[in-house]
């Protein structure tokens, strides 16, 4: 039988949940040259923090591991991220991390930017139909058979949007008002920033756009002025503790950088305020959800701006987890109304649509599940 996996590929991190468990690990790919790493045996790693696998006869390291001890990393920030077979390692590698047999059938719900709903055939494409990866876990390895019958692609922030109207259940949370009314979306993202719209439970692609600026913006900054002043020479995609921590290492000795850190995001929070305010009216949104990676980092700078908006739980994972709730709605009785492809994905030109087009990417009958519990949970 089939398992539900909710996969969100974000430029930054890669987010998976089927419902019971979630994993998430840095969009980052390197060569696995000379085998893995050798544990001293101090500490037992977090499993994603050991993530290798080989596919096609080549090995990688993924996330953490490739940050650590590949020589060669990277992390793929084009528009259409087609450098190498990055997007498929990523995707099966987090894939390979639900396998609990040797052979695995799936079916995926994912997503891709408003703005890039036009890749969403060539994507289901990649990825649908059968793989084979070897998992390495320690000096074991484990040959795994999947098979992705079911790829449904669809525009990305609306994974926020059902992981706050539906239960992991993929029933309707009857505590939940956002199904009424006008809900904007922000999706920080690492690359990009997606802004959505619902309107009376339809997704409304006219009022929906992505804008080439994330928090990559302020770590390339970050990471400049970090050379200039302590000659510490660091790539973008290892500065997510530093954000984090406000401190990075030099010779040996922790430097607060709290005030170049906020100095600069306060910098991106304004330019995204600019974009958002040439696509909405916000006084016509009744709610904005603030959600995506980068989220917690621009909350401070964007809330009082956007005195309706409110930061949803865990929003680095909202997504993946929203994605795994809809395709477990969708297996349920009854079926939401919505036009898809042949691939089981949303109308690949969305995102084009004009504000009359009758493209639904959701829309929720309440009274239709009366009978659900509706406890959130």
């Amino acid at each position: 039988m089939e398992r539900v996996i909710g996969l969100d590929m974000g430029y930054g991190f890669i987010k998976a949940n089927d419902g019971r468990d979630g994993v998430r690990f840095p969009s980052v790919v390197g060569h696995a040259g000379g085998g893995g790493p050798m544990s001293l045996g101090f500490q037992k790693p977090d499993p994603t923090s050991d993530l290798r696998i080989t596919v096609g006869g080549k090995s990688f390291f993924l996330g953490d591991l490739a940050i650590r001890h590949s020589r060669i990393a990277h992390r793929g920030l084009s528009a259409t991220r087609a450098e190498g077979d990055d997007l498929r390692i990523l995707f099966l590698g987090a894939l390979s991390m639900f396998c609990r047999e040797s052979m695995n059938d799936f079916q995926v719900v994912t997503g891709l930017p408003p703005g890039r709903m036009h890749l969403a055939d060539d994507l289901v494409s990649q990825l649908r139909g059968d793989h084979t990866v070897t998992r390495h876990v320690g000096r074991n390895r484990q040959d795994l058979s999947i098979r992705l019958d079911q790829v449904e692609v669809v525009p990305q922030p609306l994974g926020t949007f059902w992981s706050e109207v539906l239960d992991s259940r993929g029933q309707l949370r009857g505590d939940s008002n956002l199904l009424r009314g006008r809900v904007g979306i922000i999706d920080v993202g690492f690359r990009t920033t997606d802004f959505a719209t619902i309107v009376e439970g339809e997704y409304a692609p006219a009022w929906s756009r992505t804008v080439p600026l994330g928090i990559s913006t302020g770590y390339d900054t970050l990471a400049a002025s970090l050379a200039t002043q302590y000659g510490l020479e660091r790539e973008p995609y290892t500065l997510d503790q530093a954000v984090i921590d406000g401190e990075v290492n030099v010779s040996g000795r922790r430097v607060d950088i709290t005030d170049l850190r906020d100095q600069i995001l306060g910098e991106v929070a304004t330019k995204l305020m600019v974009e958002l305010q040439s696509l909405w009216q916000l006084t016509e949104y009744d709610a904005v959800l603030l959600t995506g990676g980068g989220a917690h980092v621009l909350e401070r700078y964007l809330r009082p701006q956007v005195p309706q908006s409110v930061m949803v739980s865990d929003p680095v994972t909202a997504n993946a987890r929203g994605y795994m709730a809809w395709g477990t709605y969708q297996n349920l009785d009854v079926q939401p109304e919505a036009q898809t492809t042949s691939g089981g994905g949303f109308s690949t030109d969305a995102a084009n649509q004009p504000a009359s087009s009758n493209y639904e990417a959701s829309r929720f009958q309440p009274e239709e599940r009366a009978s659900g519990d509706f406890r959130r949970e």
